[in-house]
């Protein structure tokens, strides 16, 4: 059965045969077999027709007026890569058949020919067609479902500089690009960032940016973008515009030298997909990292005025965060983690905002109930943080800054592994500068006091190895890192307060060696 009855749509075969005998024979047997077929009697009626319409096959004469069916097969191979092309000829030579062969034709068949010959060399050449169709559509669906698979993976996760690296990676790996460029439009601040290149300006590095003023366009876009990495210096070049809904959110920029092939209209379409997938997810990346942002700045303002009620605290949380991500970054966790290090840090003792100031602010010791109410404030903490999507990683790890690695913390009592790390991390932060620090209650320790009671609660208040760690740190950095830049507040009028240090019977004690860390604090740090 002819492989026209298995296709969808029907085989358009050229038939270009300067003899009207075989010219009509061809036409009429292949008719004869359901396929679409055209005559021409040579090779410039043949090019002119190919400018016409589509053909899966052209079976040419080799002697021909005008162009022989030699120039024609050359024509067709640089000009209409995906027809196929098949040699007639009336000499049996071997030497022009390897012409054709080498010259991108499928087969040859050798005048006189068998009707059966005929009909046999143009069903393998479309049965060939098609499975190279079908290896092509395999390929490139396997393409597809690969750089999905990445988008998807790239919209997985919300951090910019994760996103821009794999995207440039995919791209390097498919399309082979000489230079490559990537920047995006930031609507609020009306600037365009360049977000990574390669292969321009040395000196250009990520995170340049321009002004783009005005109702945005593709042209304008483009301007600015070129504005940032300049005029490509190469010959194959391709400016995409990046859209969400329509709208231009960005530009990628790809280059090639000239010996690289040009990209097919598939790996243009292939591009399009993918770069319309990547423009959503660092539109969201945006949009997520400007409302994070916006609430980090919210809740440090909240965090600030916690501070700030009590003249003894002041500047507590960022000492804290400067501790903790110093000890983070000697631990060589990834910037991720360390970026919930320092958040939980930052954040830590936002649930002291719903606690009064008779309590934060007294100069003496706390009775039962007002132990306990201190107590809340890391669950408070983290239920005002749960509230923002943008910061619900950090929830657990303001809730479990005050739990013990040997259990006897609180709130919930946990120990060891069961307490986040960044939690763990920021306990030992947390714990130096409150025993460094005046407070309304007890007089700040020296440093070198402070360090011996770390020691001391290894592995007990706090995890041993990251004791060492920030002791490590304090080694290398001194007082760079250890030191303190508060400025004194006047107490609250009316607060009991007096102006002048805590009492002598608050003061630390003159040796640190105390049975581990616990016995430095005899109530909940505030």
């Amino acid at each position: 059965m002819p492989l026209a009855s298995h296709l969808l749509v029907t085989p358009r075969l050229l038939v270009v045969e300067d003899d009207t005998m075989v010219r009509t024979m061809c036409v009429r047997l292949l008719k004869m077999q359901r396929y679409a077929v055209d005559a021409v009697e040579n090779g410039l009626q043949a090019l002119e027709r190919l400018t016409q319409y589509s053909y899966d096959i052209v079976l040419t004469d080799l002697t021909m007026p005008h162009m022989n069916g030699l120039a024609l097969i050359e024509q067709i191979r640089d000009r209409y890569p995906t027809t196929d092309t098949i040699m007639i000829t009336a000499f049996g030579s071997i030497d022009t058949a390897k012409r054709a062969l080498k010259m991108g034709a499928f087969d040859y068949l050798t005048k006189p020919f068998e009707i059966d010959e005929l009909e046999r060399t143009v069903q393998n050449c479309l049965e060939m067609r098609e499975l190279k169709r079908l290896r092509q559509e395999t390929e490139r669906l396997t393409e597809m479902v690969a750089l999905l698979q990445l988008s998807r993976t790239i919209s997985s996760t919300l951090d910019a500089d994760t996103q821009v690296r794999e995207f440039m990676r995919q791209l390097y790996d498919r399309f082979q690009p000489n230079g490559i460029a990537l920047s995006l439009h930031d609507p609020d601040l009306r600037q365009l960032t360049l977000l990574g290149q390669n292969g321009f300006d040395p000196l250009l590095v990520g995170g340049q940016a321009i002004g783009v003023t005005g109702r945005l366009n593709d042209d304008r876009i483009v301007g600015a973008h070129e504005q940032l990495v300049g005029h490509s210096q190469r010959p194959q070049e391709i400016v995409q515009v990046l859209r969400v809904q329509d709208r231009p959110v960005g530009v990628l920029q790809l280059n090639w030298d000239a010996e690289h092939l040009a990209m097919s209209e598939n790996d243009r379409q292939l591009l399009e997909v993918f770069t319309a997938q990547v423009a959503v997810a660092l539109e969201n990346s945006r949009l997520y990292g400007a409302l994070r942002r916006q609430n980090i700045e919210t809740i440090t303002a909240l965090t600030a005025a916690i501070d700030a009620r009590d003249p003894y605290t002041r500047g507590h949380s960022d000492q804290v965060t400067k501790y903790a991500v110093a000890i983070a970054e000697r631990m060589d966790g990834d910037l991720q983690w360390i970026e919930r290090v320092r958040l939980g840090a930052l954040l830590h003792d936002i649930g002291k905002i719903g606690q009064p100031d008779a309590i934060l602010r007294k100069a003496g010791p706390l009775n039962h109930g007002e132990r306990a109410k201190m107590q809340e404030h890391p669950a408070v903490g983290a239920r005002i943080v749960e509230s923002v999507r943008a910061l619900e990683s950090v929830c657990a790890i303001i809730e479990a800054h005050h739990e013990f690695f040997n259990g006897q913390g609180y709130p919930r009592g946990l120990r060891a592994e069961e307490i986040p790390l960044e939690s763990r991390v920021i306990a030992v932060a947390d714990g130096f500068d409150a025993m460094t620090s005046d407070r309304a209650y007890r007089k700040g320790m020296p440093m070198e006091h402070a360090l011996a009671v770390l020691r001391g609660g290894r592995n007990e208040q706090w995890q041993g190895s990251i004791v060492d760690v920030f002791l490590d740190v304090a080694n290398a950095h001194g007082e760079a890192l250890l030191s303190k830049h508060r400025v004194a507040q006047e107490p609250v009028e009316g607060s009991g307060m007096a102006p002048s240090a805590p009492p002598p019977s608050a003061a630390a004690p003159s040796a640190p060696a105390c049975n581990g860390g616990l016995a430095w604090l005899d109530e909940p740090e505030r």
